[in-house]
């Protein structure tokens, strides 16, 4: 059956009205709708997200209201509830003539759809504020990837190898994760949660009587009722199912001390560490017994064909081996076995030696797989470079770098497979022929080199960590001495090895986050001792400011009219940086009888001008209060970033900083004094903007205190950034050097590294050749005869020297009226014109991005003149050819 009748459990009781209806904001209605598409199908009344979004410009409060309404009420509308069930098949799957083998998503009313997924983040909302769900639950929640779970187990492992521990896991998937979730179970669960009763009434109503109409190629089925389960293509459905399941990893750590689970929606893994493979088996085995039993009580089976274990140890003994072979853990009324070779979890390959060799070889195969497919649409006539590029990242290049954070540690066999694969794709985008030096090649196709590729994908990964909040199970994959720092530290605080990753020249095993940890701190210019800027979870938080951002022209006359600060106190904060690096922050007020005063907060650094502007709210609010000025508060910046920084509180850059100035207007709103962050244009005169920005600098020269420390996330990031455009620099700077002094001079590399834009939407088939040109290597005369494909280097057009690019563009008689073109064009768009005296004049040419335009427009009209001889050619041998097989024919006696 596509949709099973679940076993379902009495209906609760009538449950109170709650408070979550209040959190409807005409902010958070307008996210929820404007964050889908509108290429999602509609669902059986046929109104899609497009229609929506007509009718919230029309009429939004209604919107509003509606959706506030169904939280009060605990109420989905009946409409809502009529799915239209589309088939789709489940991939990789041996027999499709099974039910289990098709997929059915629920095509569900767009309007609908808007409040479920104010639902959905409400729901995560509360869960993470509350700490409702499992640590270990990744997926379907913020923040929470696949490889964060796998990073996770890598991390176990290898923590346990340092202790001599073996480390065993079994994964046990979920049978028909959404189709058996009970309702009533679902309430209690969530109840027992502590979720709000407007969110449980809520989902109750939206589980209860939902009908579906199946669409079978193309024939409608009649309705019929859904007694269980979520709905697939429902916003809603996977917090939901998360919380249903939560159960289930309580279960098994309470019974089975020690046992680690980590999930990925309905991908368990269950984690055993012990000194040998029989604790570990009898571990494993008493987890999977309580999670079998759990299931049983909640109607959630588990499929035990996809059910695979395996033991990750480093011992090569025969001994230990044969242990590994005869071990058997038993899943219900199954014995899985200890695989020899490596398995799939969440599209990682695991082998037992934890190398993720096999990984690296199949994603770089599926990868090399899909270039070659995508490659029949970059052919000569195919796609622009442009969207080549895109489709070339997106596709081939994402897939061969998938978990390329977990195995990645300077290995020259994988990195030459990478490149390999780059290579390929480069001369795809651009066109280019095999022949072409890696250098120019890899820089006008603007992919990346392969190492400075993977160093930057190490490096983000390690950042992100560092942002995540506080009691997140990835954040504690980096050594604590990177995230806290070192430089307060009591003896015997911290582990003594967990400052390795400080030392660059250290060999060996290292663990994952010490390789993180050393990746990133490779990019980083300030002394990391002091640790890196925290994020928490915040909840459910009340934003208690007030924001203005005009046009600039309101802008600047709302800071400048002394008329408009009648009654409030107006403070303008700033930050700068020095050349040095160092930053500071300063607050600029002007007090109604006396000069202007000033509040410094030098910072050193570590910190970023973004960083800067939002410790000058903070320090303005900090003054507010403590001299007692008086409200309504006006705080001045020119930083919009920092003013969308303050707008939400969700971890990331500049998140304590912003819970610091939402704590502070707090206050001074409890004490009757609004505050209200407003935007005023830098450097354009305003007096207050120009005292804070001379405070700022002046704080920036002074040393830095102790009020503000570490390294911010901000800083980080542009570090991590810096560096990565230093490394392709120096990869493209070698390879160039490595060129003959000719051929180096020849070819100028453009600044950046991006497609140039003129470029990127010129057809294929003229882009190849403005490439092929600039490198030198064209199908013309001196290229050919390098390559020895011709016995000559002379100019077939003129017969007059080398046919080089330069004679193209300077003496060849063959061109002259195309180049007269071509000097007309250079001049109109101020490109100097080429001079005999110049040793390479073509490489300038080709360098200046003005002069694009009429080198593409010279090269067209070559190649249009070459086409038309070539079509010509071809058809008088066709003509020729027809002529003579006739005449043989009739030779023959044939027709």
């Amino acid at each position: 059956m596509a949709f099973p009748n679940a076993p379902r459990s009495s209906p609760p009781g009538e449950l109170p009205g709650g408070q979550a209806h209040m959190l409807i904001t005409p902010e958070r209605v307008h996210q929820a709708l404007f964050s889908q598409s509108i290429k999602k199908a509609p669902g059986a009344d046929r109104l899609n997200f497009k229609a929506c979004r007509l009718l919230w410009a029309l009429d939004s409060p209604r919107i509003i209201g509606m959706a506030r309404q169904c939280f009060r009420l605990g109420v989905h509308p009946g409409a809502w509830k009529t799915a239209k069930g589309i088939l789709l098949r489940k991939p990789g799957k041996p027999d499709y003539t099974q039910v289990k083998a098709w997929r059915v998503i629920s095509l569900l009313s767009c309007l609908g759809k808007v409040v479920e997924k104010l639902a959905a983040g409400l729901i995560a909302d509360w869960c993470e504020a509350q700490g409702a769900l499992h640590p270990g639950q990744m997926g379907c929640r913020r923040g929470r990837g696949a490889i964060d779970a796998v990073a996770c187990l890598v991390q176990t492992v290898h923590e346990g190898w340092t202790q001599k521990l073996l480390t065993g896991t079994i994964f046990i998937d979920v049978m028909g994760a959404f189709d058996h979730v009970d309702p009533y179970k679902l309430s209690e669960a969530m109840e027992a949660a502590g979720l709000d009763n407007d969110l449980i009434r809520w989902t109750l109503s939206f589980l209860t009587n939902r009908r579906v109409s199946l669409v079978i190629d193309g024939y409608k089925a009649p309705e019929q009722p859904i007694d269980s389960g979520l709905p697939q293509g429902s916003p809603v459905s996977p917090i939901l199912f998360l919380i249903y399941i939560r159960g289930v990893f309580q279960a098994m750590e309470q019974q089975v001390p020690g046992i680690k689970a980590l999930s990925y929606a309905d991908d368990i893994g269950l984690v055993a560490q012990g000194s040998s493979v029989s604790e570990i088996c009898r571990q494993l085995e008493a987890a999977a017994k309580a999670a079998t039993e759990w299931g049983l009580a909640n109607s959630v089976k588990f499929d035990p064909k996809k059910t695979e274990a395996i033991l990750f140890s480093r011992a090569t003994s025969r001994e230990h081996k044969n242990q590994v072979q005869e071990a058997r853990v038993q899943v219900g009324d199954a014995l899985v076995a200890f695989s020899p070779t490596a398995i799939r979890w969440l599209g990682v390959l695991l082998d037992p030696k934890l190398t993720l060799k096999a990984h690296y070889k199949y994603r770089l195969q599926k990868g090399q797989n899909t270039e070659r497919r995508v490659r029949a649409l970059c052919k000569a006539q195919g796609l622009p470079p442009g969207l080549a590029w895109r489709i070339q990242k997106a596709t081939a290049q994402s897939v061969a770098l998938y978990g390329a954070e977990l195995w990645w540690h300077g290995q020259k066999n994988c990195l030459e497979g990478l490149q390999g694969l780059i290579n390929n794709q480069a001369r795809a985008v651009t066109g280019m022929l095999k022949s072409t030096p890696l250098g120019p090649l890899i820089r006008e196709a603007a992919l990346e080199p392969a190492e400075a590729l993977l160093d930057s994908k190490q490096r983000r990964y390690a950042l992100r960590l560092l942002g995540l909040p506080q009691g997140h199970p990835a954040a504690e994959i980096l050594p604590i001495t990177l995230r806290e720092g070192d430089a307060h530290a009591q003896p015997g605080e911290q582990p003594l090895e967990d400052r390795a990753w400080a030392t660059p020249t250290r060999r060996g095993p290292w663990k994952l986050g010490m390789g993180l940890a050393r990746r990133l701190r490779e990019a980083l210019t300030a002394d990391p001792s002091q640790g890196f800027e925290r994020t928490i979870e915040p909840g459910n938080r009340s934003i208690p400011l007030d924001f203005r951002i005009d046009s600039p022209e309101t802008a600047m006359q709302l800071a400048s009219d002394p008329l408009s600060g009648i009654g409030n106190t107006d403070l303008y904060s700033d930050g700068s940086r020095l050349d040095d690096q160092r930053v500071g922050a300063a607050v600029a007020y002007k007090p109604l009888i006396g000069p202007w005063r000033s509040r410094l907060a030098p910072l050193g650094a570590g910190f970023e001008v973004f960083d800067a502007e939002l410790i000058g709210v903070v320090e303005a609010l900090e003054w507010a209060l403590a001299e007692n000025l008086r409200g309504p508060i006006r705080v001045f910046l020119d930083a919009q970033a920092a003013i969308g920084r303050l707008q939400h509180t969700q971890p990331g850059p500049g998140q304590a900083l912003a819970l610091r100035a939402h704590d502070l207007a707090k206050e001074l709103q409890a004490t009757g004094r609004r505050v209200t962050i407003c935007w005023v244009p830098g450097h354009k005169g305003v007096p207050g903007n120009e005292e804070a920005d001379k405070a700022a600098k002046k704080a920036a020269g002074k040393p830095r205190t102790g009020k503000y420390s570490g390294i911010s996330l901000a800083h980080a990031q542009r570090a991590c950034t810096e560096a990565y455009r230093a490394a392709r620099a120096n990869w493209l700077a070698a390879k160039l050097a490595k060129r003959a002094q000719r051929a180096s001079q020849a070819y100028y590399p453009p600044r950046g590294w991006k497609l140039d834009p003129m470029l990127a939407n010129t057809p294929k088939h003229l882009a190849r050749r403005y490439y092929q040109f600039k490198t030198g290597h064209a199908p013309i005369g001196a290229y050919l005869h390098r390559i020895k494909a011709r016995d000559f280097p002379n100019c077939l057009g003129c017969s007059r020297g080398t046919e080089t690019v330069r004679h193209l563009l300077t003496n060849c008689r063959q061109w002259c009226h195309q180049r007269e073109k071509l000097y007309a064009g250079l001049a109109e768009a101020g490109v100097k014109a080429l001079q005999d005296s110049e040793q390479c004049p073509e490489a300038r040419l080709f360098q200046d991005p003005k002069a694009t335009t009429a080198l593409l427009a010279f090269i067209g009209a070559i190649r249009e003149r070459e086409d038309n001889q070539q079509a010509w050619e071809q058809a008088y041998k066709t003509d020729n050819w027809g002529i003579e097989a006739l005449d043989e024919g009739e030779r023959e006696g044939e027709g």
